[in-house]
């Protein structure tokens, strides 16, 4: 049974509580975290790693979330991508491909055998609060073509990876780490967008899957998906047709801790379906909660309410993965050239990607000033023009701060203005609105919908993210180094593309 547990630890080392996790209770993997401390240095992960193997009867999964833009665990010594959007923004389906390849090659190098990624939801809902750059754009053929290329990569590099979040997480207005998120449209709708891309990806062949604790009545069920036989039994296996591994998203998560017991949890999700049930590193928890879940299901499994038929179909689905992924073989050499050629293709892949959402993007001035609500963009500025003046503000400016940006706006010849998901802070669309648009470009440094958020700025780019690839490309295009050649992946108003 404890092949069903994906689990995560505490601490960089290995300890005496990681030790016990994989020698009596036999758990068949391991997730790691920086907020957990277990990522410190390569050699360090790299050493923990080896240890957990060598102590596992069975080989573990290492498992890790290394989307690139914001969800990233490892970001020293290897190559941070930009976001998913800024990847279908950049327009190539063949770099995109080759980023999997590289990220899955360094992630291998270390002794990881899982990364949960790609992101295939369809970001239909603009005001999306976990999703946005994450997902590769609003139109469905766009996400399925860019989830299959990564998941081409992944597979290339020998990396088993996680299409997610199954049936999609993509027209939510919550996040599901705080709540439980509901979507409420009709069937029809979900078929030919949330569900595409999943259906895509099993007919290719995709031999792993994560759920989304979202609640969509039309497909039968009043519990989140993790926890729903109708979607997982129902939809995943028989209607689609997927015989792969069903991985749960992290249990300890808001949506299902703030609604379930976390060992109840265990238990539906195991009933609804799922192989492996992840346990993550969720505030509010610690690493105990695994061994009463654990505990829980065996009483379970003893007194003969759970199958254990359907246990050894997990168990069967694990083991052949684990066998064709060969988990345990030793970790191939990592050249530093390949490093080098990695970090090239994710600087090109941030040049290609920057986008003018609208206007004519004027030379930039000697001096300009830069409002910002990210230090690294100024920092970066300042260093290519001694000249310009940066003021940083915080994603909620006081009145106060709004105040001496509105002044210095007025001074300045020329007002660079960085927005970071406005629709979340109103102080910050509000200053943003307030300047003298004349004088205003307009940077999207998360979301594009920004600059639809703020019309009355005329010229407005997009750079899909604070990764500092996709800062530093975002700065060569306004020194007129590159051109803005990404394209918009995302619907170009206000509510995206949504369909109801």
């Amino acid at each position: 049974m404890g092949q069903l547990f994906l689990v995560y630890f505490e601490g960089a080392e290995f300890s005496s509580a990681l030790e016990e996790m994989i020698r009596d209770y036999h758990v068949g993997g391991l997730i790691f975290y920086s907020i957990a401390g277990n990522i410190q240095t390569l050699p360090q992960v790299a050493q923990l790693i080896a240890a957990a193997q060598a102590q596992a009867l069975v080989p573990l999964w290492i498992a890790i979330d290394q989307e690139g833009g914001p969800v990233v665990r490892l970001t020293e010594g290897v190559t941070v991508f930009p976001s998913a959007m800024a990847v279908a923004a950049a327009g190539s389906l063949a770099k995109a491909e080759a980023m999997a390849r590289a990220v899955g090659t360094e992630l291998k190098s270390l002794g990881f055998n899982l990364n949960f990624a790609p992101v295939v939801d369809v970001n239909s809902n603009p005001h999306n609060p976990i999703i946005g750059i994450r997902a590769f754009g609003s139109d469905p053929k766009q996400v399925t073509d860019y989830g299959l290329a990564l998941w081409r990569g992944y597979r290339q590099a020998g990396i088993l990876c996680t299409p997610k979040h199954f049936p999609g997480h993509g027209d939510t207005d919550m996040d599901s780490h705080l709540g439980l998120p509901r979507v409420d449209r009709p069937l029809e709708a979900l078929q030919t967008t949330e569900l595409r891309p999943f259906q895509a990806l099993i007919r290719a062949g995709a031999e792993a899957m994560m759920t989304a604790h979202v609640v969509m009545p039309a497909l039968g069920s009043v519990r989140p998906a993790t926890l729903a036989p109708e979607v997982v039994s129902g939809w995943l296996r028989q209607r689609l047709g997927f015989q792969g591994l069903v991985l749960t998203d992290s249990l300890t998560m808001g949506a299902i801790a703030r609604t379930y017991g976390i060992p109840e949890a265990a238990e539906l999700a195991f009933r609804a379906g799922a192989d492996v049930l992840v346990f993550g590193a969720d505030p509010g928890f610690t690493p105990a909660i695994q061994k009463e879940a654990y505990a829980h299901l065996l009483r379970e499994f003893r007194a003969g309410r759970l199958s254990v038929e359907q246990l050894d179909r997990s168990v069967e689905r694990i083991l052949a993965l684990k066998r064709r992924y060969r988990l345990g073989s030793p970790c191939p050499p990592f050249p530093p050239s390949t490093l080098e050629s990695h970090q090239a293709l994710a600087r090109q892949i941030a040049q290609d990607s920057i986008t003018l959402v609208r206007g004519s993007l004027p030379p930039l001035a000697p001096d300009p000033l830069l409002i910002t609500p990210v230090p690294l963009l100024g920092e970066l500025l300042q260093k290519a023009c001694p000249a310009a003046q940066v003021f940083s503000i915080p994603l909620d400016p006081t009145p106060e701060q709004q105040r001496i940006a509105q002044e210095g706006a007025q001074r300045a010849a020329q007002v660079l203005v960085g927005s970071l998901e406005t629709w979340r802070h109103p102080a910050q669309r509000l200053l943003l609105g307030s300047l003298p648009p004349e004088k205003v470009i307009g940077l999207a440094l998360g979301s594009p919908y920004d600059a639809f958020a703020l019309p009355q700025i005329p010229v407005y780019l997009a750079c899909y993210g604070t990764t500092p690839v996709s800062l530093q490309a975002l700065l060569q295009v306004l020194l007129g180094q590159i051109p803005a050649r990404g394209r918009l992946p995302v619907g170009s108003h206000p509510e995206g593309s949504r369909s109801r």
